[in-house]
């Protein structure tokens, strides 16, 4: 068991676990061409255990954060490799992952003319953007009120037949005059509702706002997934597959988000970049889209300044698709494959000899987060067979780095930065 005195060396240790080699250059330029007129919406993220955030409970004990963020990332990548062995199964792309059972941020945009505030989620597994609508046949509970598409000059319904309707898989109604939506999940929940052109309004880097076209959105009128009675949907950030028109396409193909101490309630410098103004810089490595996931070229993992042992096709993607190792937003910890968690996890037992011992009661795949007052855990975890070899990096790995989505040059870059410092140069 680890005291508290050396909880403070151990998460910094962390930080250094992980590291991405790659043989790309930082600073190769895109040649993307540019939209006529460049985005650049700064968004704040809040963080689900954030005094900003509506599910923030002060009275919330260590052992009940670290029992939500187990389940949460344990069900997260146990879904995600479900869909990526599942082929051409567009209803189970998006994941809403239930803020009350996992670690995720929320994003506040406006929607409609007059604009009206919606707190989504963000997900970089989800290909759209969705919030509840009237009239609202089952929903799930939310703070703000429920947008009325009546109410907004600016909302229209996407016609069958048309290319957007084609483009984003929709259905017909039964009068075969407007496109629907569908997304089922693997846990038998789903939402439903019509597909819709609308005005979003962003906040923007000098805390001015800019409005929006979105050509295609979800406005949900049933949802029966577990949410507990905050936020009104999703901001998919996934990039889509083949002509569907997702966010991410509409806006340049590039974002950026930095996280900054999600163990601090009190910090309040998270935020999404969206469009022109994402920030890539630092190191890359290659990014590739598939099955609505980001997936990155994972290389190595060094420990302090020694690469450890490991055989560099350990973290490649098979023949089929499978295997690999994805980037995701949903998921709170980072999940290895046996053969990179092994090599890694004995290093660290290596170094921590003497300093802490080991508690043969907890699984063998733990070793560093808070999981009661007196142990420490890692948050670093080897997958289970059901997640078919796929492995996962989740947002604590990407604690105090901002990272940078180019998609369609193929590059996902990472700096360690304070997430503050962005205040001033975005």
């Amino acid at each position: 068991m680890a005291t508290a005195m050396t909880a403070a060396y151990l998460f910094f240790l962390l930080v250094y676990i992980i590291d991405i080699f790659s043989s790309y250059p930082a600073n190769v330029s895109s040649s993307m061409t540019t939209p006529i007129k460049p985005w650049k919406m700064a968004l704040k993220l809040i963080h689900h255990d954030s005094i900003h955030s509506p599910y923030y409970n002060p009275n919330a004990t260590i052992s009940e954060l670290a029992e939500r963020a187990i389940n949460g990332s344990l069900a997260r990548i146990q879904y995600m490799s479900k869909i990526i062995s599942t082929p051409n199964d567009e209803d189970a792309r998006s994941r809403l992952v239930p803020a009350s059972k996992a670690y995720g941020f929320f994003a506040n945009i406006s929607i409609g003319t007059p604009p009206v505030p919606q707190l989504l989620m963000i997900d970089t597994a989800s290909n759209l953007l969705w919030f509840q609508c009237l009239p609202c046949t089952t929903c799930f509970k939310q703070s703000l009120p429920l947008f009325d598409p009546a109410k907004s000059s600016t909302y229209s319904n996407i016609r069958c037949g048309s290319p957007a309707c084609k483009n984003s898989r929709g259905s017909c109604d039964p009068k075969n005059e407007y496109c629907n939506f569908k997304k089922s999940y693997l846990d038998g929940t789903s939402t439903a509702g019509n597909l819709a052109s609308e005005q979003a309004t962003f906040e923007t880097s000098d805390e001015g706002t800019v409005k929006v076209p979105i050509e295609v959105l979800g406005c949900s009128h049933v949802s029966t997934l577990p949410v507990d009675g905050q936020e009104s949907g999703i901001l998919g950030l996934s990039y889509g597959a083949g002509n569907l028109p997702t966010l991410v396409k509409q806006l340049g193909s590039k974002f950026s988000y930095c996280i900054g101490n999600i163990y601090d309630p009190q910090y309040q410098y998270n935020q999404l970049i969206l469009g022109d103004g994402a920030i890539l810089e630092g190191d890359s490595t290659t990014l590739l889209t598939d099955k609505g996931f980001y997936f990155l070229d994972l290389e190595g993992i060094s420990v302090g300044e020694k690469k450890l042992p490991i055989d560099p096709s350990t973290f490649k993607r098979g023949a089929l698709g499978e295997g690999g190792v994805i980037i995701d937003s949903g998921a709170t910890f980072t999940f290895l494959k046996e053969e990179g968690y092994v090599p890694l996890r004995n290093e660290v037992e290596s170094l921590m000899a003497g300093i802490l011992n080991r508690a043969a009661s907890l699984p063998k795949y733990f070793t560093f987060f808070q999981l009661t007052t007196n142990v420490l855990c890692m948050t670093i975890l080897s997958v289970t067979p059901a997640m078919k070899g796929v492995s996962t990096i989740g947002v604590l790995a990407q604690q105090s780095y901002n990272v940078g989505y180019d998609i369609k040059q193929g590059k996902i870059f990472f700096q360690r930065i304070d997430c503050s410092v962005l205040e001033s140069i975005v």
